[in-house]
């Protein structure tokens, strides 16, 4: 038996023994659980795990055990989840400790469509459970408003020409990620369309490895090689400028369990040439 739970035990025995028609529910006063803030974790464009943080306040001079913690989740009034966590706390003496629940919800599961999800800025939530102390349950909940991320902005920055011939042209174009959420952001990659002009320069796909910082730019390059041969004389008159009209279009890719989704992205300006 867990220590502090005996000690406990034995006190409320002792003082029973010594107050005649004193109850345990009389001697033990009940823990508070109160509402403190709300976190994430893992997030990415389509999912991610809200942490819901929590104070537990115990004014019984002896620690004890807070158990069988139970959790529902409703998300826009629908049931999203009922469960338990896998362990309980143990609480300090006339003290204070956190709890934490994490929540991982798919944005997919609350809307229609891509477009829908695009265009939310806000899901309600309420948060409500109860935990065992002793012989008490002691209720808590939470209500308020979950984000929904919003899509980084992708902007082509320039192009650098690293070598140029009469045949062909090796280019990296660097794009700028801008991240307009207040936490970071897991991005898989991109597939990609681009074009200068009215030649379409290349197309294909890049894995990114590392999160978008919250409220933060980052900036990623894609290695292209162009055959003149194949694209025709206009595009090597193209690179021969100082800059030139680019169009990128392509999709945002995140991995989830039901696969990879697909988030549509399009950037349309001038972009300078490093040579």
């Amino acid at each position: 038996m867990n220590p502090k739970r005996t000690a406990i035990i034995i006190g409320a025995i002792l003082l029973l023994t010594l107050g005649g028609c004193a109850t345990i529910e009389q001697l033990i006063q009940k823990p508070e659980i109160t509402f403190d803030s709300l976190g994430t974790r893992d997030m990415s464009l389509l999912d991610g795990t809200f942490l819901f943080r929590f104070n537990v306040s115990n004014p019984n001079p002896v620690g004890v055990h807070l158990g069988d913690i139970l959790y529902d989740l409703d998300i826009n009034g629908k049931r999203l989840v009922s469960s338990q966590l896998s362990q309980g706390i143990d609480l300090a003496a006339s003290g204070t400790s956190p709890l934490e629940i994490p929540v991982t919800i798919n944005y997919l599961d609350f809307f229609n469509s891509l477009t829908q999800l695009v265009g939310a800025d806000q899901l309600d939530y309420r948060l409500s459970g109860s935990a065992a102390v002793g012989p008490f349950r002691i209720p808590y909940s939470s209500s308020g408003k979950l984000d929904v991320p919003k899509l980084p902005d992708i902007t082509v920055e320039n192009i650098k020409i690293d070598s140029f011939s009469l045949t062909g042209a090796k280019l990296k174009m660097t794009l700028g990620l801008k991240n307009p959420n207040a936490f970071a952001m897991k991005m898989d990659g991109l597939e990609y369309a681009a074009q200068l002009g009215d030649v379409k320069l290349a197309e294909g796909k890049a894995s990114m490895n590392k999160a978008l910082g919250a409220n933060g730019r980052s900036l990623m390059d894609l290695d292209l090689n162009l055959n003149f041969l194949e694209l025709g004389r206009s595009a090597r008159t193209l690179l021969s400028g100082s800059s030139a009209q680019c169009r990128l279009t392509g999709n945002m890719l995140t991995n989830t369990s039901a696969g990879t989704q697909k988030l549509p992205f399009q950037f349309d300006g001038n972009v300078p040439f490093i040579k």
